[in-house]
């Protein structure tokens, strides 16, 4: 038997299940609920692709907590068709003390043999809407991030080769001091300082770039909010 610091056993089928969902998105979600009597993690219900998010918050229970995962699509900025993979922990204010203390240690267990999960919620009824909204925001900031991280990198790379190959020759002619030469060095350092300038423009725009898609997303996010949507797009995968 489980115990509640090694957390409730999830039943073999809770794992197919999931593996159908994660490679050939034969359901939209799955709700997970714990049998105390079985002492594991057993399925409660199967979503269909076709339903929406609604249709997932509407069928959990109002004051009893479950496990969840849910096959969310979006649209990268790319126009590139995606989906992750949330894991959706439900723990309503109204549960009882007990459950929630079960669905809490057993939580770590059964991500762990959930392979695939991209992103975890805790969630309560009636704030779902905003914490899906509030993961997408931050997984675009996060893309963002990381893309102009990226970019900076790579023309710091530029530049560096590009100087370390002026510095080469000004060394080799600041070992001949003839005026031929002292001329010819002068216009690398021009090359070298434009070099230089050049990086820090284009540094300077991949970070305007940046706070414009920061400033993109969380418009956006905050438009979701305010008219009550949820990001979706159609469930095809891009690889």
């Amino acid at each position: 038997m489980a115990n509640s610091a090694s957390g409730m056993h999830v039943n073999d089928e809770c794992k197919l299940k999931f593996l159908e969902l994660k490679a050939k998105r034969t359901y939209r979600y799955i709700v997970f609920t714990i049998d105390e009597t079985a002492q594991q993690v057993l399925i409660e219900k199967l979503g269909n692709p076709e339903e929406t998010y609604d249709d997932f918050t509407n069928s959990m229970p109002e004051n009893e907590c479950r496990y969840a995962v849910y096959d969310f699509d979006f649209t990268t900025e790319d126009n590139c068709q995606k989906s992750k993979i949330f894991f959706i922990a439900w723990s309503p204010d109204t549960s009882r003390v007990r459950s929630k203390m079960l669905y809490a240690s057993s939580k770590d267990r059964f991500k762990r043999e959930m392979e695939g999960i991209q992103l975890g919620i805790p969630i309560q009824k009636g704030e779902a809407h905003l914490s899906v909204i509030k993961a997408w925001k931050e997984q675009k900031i996060t893309k963002v991030t990381n893309k102009t991280q990226k970019k900076l990198l790579q023309i710091s790379g530029w530049e560096k080769k590009k100087t370390t190959k002026i510095d080469s020759e000004l060394a080799s002619i600041q070992r001949k001091m003839d005026n031929k030469k002292l001329e010819k060095a002068e216009k690398l350092r021009k090359k070298k300082v434009a070099v230089h300038a050049s990086a820090q423009e284009q540094k300077a725009k991949v970070q305007i770039r940046r706070a414009q898609e920061i400033l993109d997303a969380e418009e956006e996010a905050a438009r979701f909010q305010a008219t009550g949507q949820v990001p979706k797009k159609p469930s095809l995968s891009c690889f």
